[in-house]
């Protein structure tokens, strides 16, 4: 093995753990940016299938006549839209033991449009049988088989369908002032009832317009709307159908939602990154000395570099992928609870994935190349010495003498240690600020969904938010505790020369840890409450006022938990550590 693949093998097995954390951070973030992010496109992909297999009508149309529409009025929007895209039906919404029904009228088995799926049973085969509309939760139904007396006449079912114009699973409001539908049943062209066409579906004959509700389809749907309304009708489109269009405005807000947390993630991840591989670099000046002294070149350098995090993040997306795509069924399936969902499309998060997955890495690599750049551009002599430190300076509590008076020696000294480094400091704020808003984002989104009621879509995003977000913020603060213990371990070595016990060498190094945790998680929610209201306007749901005032402790409470936890895992290499080796370390 050539001596530069040595020092690679060395490089992966030295910071193994640092790898492997990289690793588990872009999963996460992978993860839920590929399943967030992809639930849009696939409820929008499928309601456009759903509307173009059952042949949904763009138009509904109502006549004000008793005796409904006539011949000649069907003749003449046959000749505008074609025979095949005009359907004239009978409708009624009566009374029948307290009970509301809505009575449809037209050859079910035929139609061409507005298609019934059947969900149980079979089409009427006598002139005394009908359908009926499936149970949902605001709207009951019969059984295939029961017997129902409408308008005098008794029919037995003899199939349960779904209609496509009813997949709202809330109350269905009926044409009767402040009633909802209790049944809905369909009668067919076998039962000889006069009946007039009091409505009449209309399609496009361009069935690839709709496209989720595009504006070309807005635009359109408004002209046709005005010629329509000429003939003295009530014309009802696609954007007066509760079910349909919610399920629309829902999926974009979750989309909306995807988008801003998708971002907000891969800003912090990348942000760890950088914070990572600049002290990786710092940890590794003496060995990069030594490689430019034998000649080779600053890209040969850092490439093994970047090849340690563009593995990272080539693993963390490899394993993202089926996470992602079991979120997204989730989230579809979670659609059930308020619609009757149409048959989901399958394959297109793959699309979505590659695309996260190549600019995670392009990222990766810019971040890496530009960091090693910047070490490598010194000379070897000025490589092999450690590198200077700051000045020091007054910190902001020593001008406070109330306070930083009755501080004891060992606070002080944390506490100017910790300002000491100050591109560390704040490096290191604000990737832990990042993961504190996001958890705290996911808890004001839920509380917000709530309070609202009746949007389970939100609520289930806001729970797989919370836990995302948890993750990646213990891992964020891992993987920084992590960072700053290996950069002390000769300052370690140094406590425990000097007789420190193992407990006052881990508080020695604790509780700089602690201080950046705390004002962190501080300054986070505030932060929070900024980044939430700028969401909430964005996407038009929910108010800051709508969150619970646990929301505003249990964030906080929660990067200080993930400290403590790193801070136990972490322990043993504290007491661990080496103390020949780290003291001879700058030799």
């Amino acid at each position: 093995m050539k001596k530069y693949d040595k020092t690679t093998l060395r490089l992966f097995k030295s910071q193994i753990i640092r790898f492997l954390t990289l690793v588990l951070m872009l999963f996460i973030s992978v993860s839920f940016m590929t399943g967030i992010g992809e639930s849009q496109s696939k409820i929008q992909s499928s309601l456009t299938q759903y509307y173009q297999t059952q042949n949904i009508p763009d138009f509904i149309l109502k006549s004000h006549s008793q005796t409904g529409f006539s011949q000649e009025q069907i003749q003449l929007l046959q000749n505008s839209y074609g025979e095949d895209n005009v359907m004239p039906i009978f409708s009624f919404d009566t009374k029948v033991n307290d009970d509301m029904y809505r009575v449809y009228k037209y050859d079910i088995e035929n139609s061409k449009i507005n298609i019934l799926e059947v969900v149980e049973g079979e089409y009427p085969k006598t002139s005394n049988e009908i359908m009926v509309e499936r149970h949902k939760d605001k709207l009951k139904s019969f059984k295939v088989g029961d017997q129902v007396t409408i308008m005098g006449q008794t029919f037995t079912v003899s199939g349960i369908v779904q209609n496509p114009l009813l997949i709202n699973k809330y109350a269905e409001p009926s044409n009767f002032v402040d009633e909802s539908l209790d049944y809905v049943v369909y009668i067919s062209n076998l039962t000889m009832l006069p009946m007039p066409n009091t409505d009449v579906y209309i399609s496009l004959e361009d069935r690839t317009l709709f496209n989720h509700f595009s504006s070309d389809y807005k635009s359109n749907i408004d002209n046709q709307i005005q010629v329509l309304q000429s003939d003295d009708v009530t014309v009802l489109s696609l954007y007066q159908n509760y079910g349909l269009y919610a399920l629309n405005e829902y999926a974009i807000k979750v989309g909306n939602i995807g988008a801003i947390f998708s971002v907000f993630f891969m800003l912090v991840t990348i942000l760890v990154v950088f914070s990572t591989m600049t002290r990786l670099f710092d940890e590794e000046r003496g060995q990069i000395a030594c490689l430019k002294t034998l000649g080779y070149s600053s890209f040969r350098i850092i490439s093994k570099y970047i090849l340690f995090v563009v593995l990272a993040t080539i693993l963390g997306g490899l394993g993202a992928f089926g996470v992602g795509t079991w979120l997204t069924n989730v989230l579809y399936s979670t659609f059930n609870i308020q619609f009757v969902m149409p048959q989901s499309i399958q394959g297109v998060t793959f699309i979505r994935y590659v695309i996260i997955i190549s600019v995670y890495i392009v990222t990766t690599f810019l971040v890496t190349l530009f960091t090693g750049l910047n070490v490598t551009k010194n000379r070897p002599a000025t490589l092999l010495l450690p590198k200077s430190p700051p000045i020091g300076r007054r910190t902001l509590l020593e001008k406070i003498p109330f306070i930083w008076n009755r501080l004891s020696f060992k606070y002080k000294s944390s506490f100017r240690n910790v300002f000491l480094f100050r591109s560390r400091f704040f490096m290191t704020l604000i990737s832990i600020i990042g993961a504190t808003i996001l958890v705290f984002s996911g808890l004001g989104l839920l509380d917000c969904a709530v309070a609202l009621g009746e949007v389970s879509s939100i609520i289930y995003i806001s729970i797989f938010l919370i836990v995302f977000a948890a993750l990646l913020s213990a891992l964020v603060i891992y993987n920084l505790s992590n960072i700053n213990i290996s950069e002390r371990k000769r300052e370690i070595a140094t406590l425990m020369v000097l007789g420190y016990t193992n407990s006052e060498v881990t508080g020695y190094i604790y509780r700089e840890i602690y201080i950046i945790s705390i004002i962190a998680a501080i300054l986070g929610v505030p932060c929070g409450v900024g980044f939430l209201y700028f969401l909430f306007n964005y996407i038009s749901f929910g108010a800051v006022s709508s969150i619970n005032w646990w929301s505003y402790i249990l964030a906080p409470l929660a990067t200080i938990f993930f400290t403590f936890i790193s801070t136990l895992l972490l322990r043993h290499k504290i007491v661990k550590t080496d103390m020949n080796a780290s003291l001879k370390s700058v030799e």
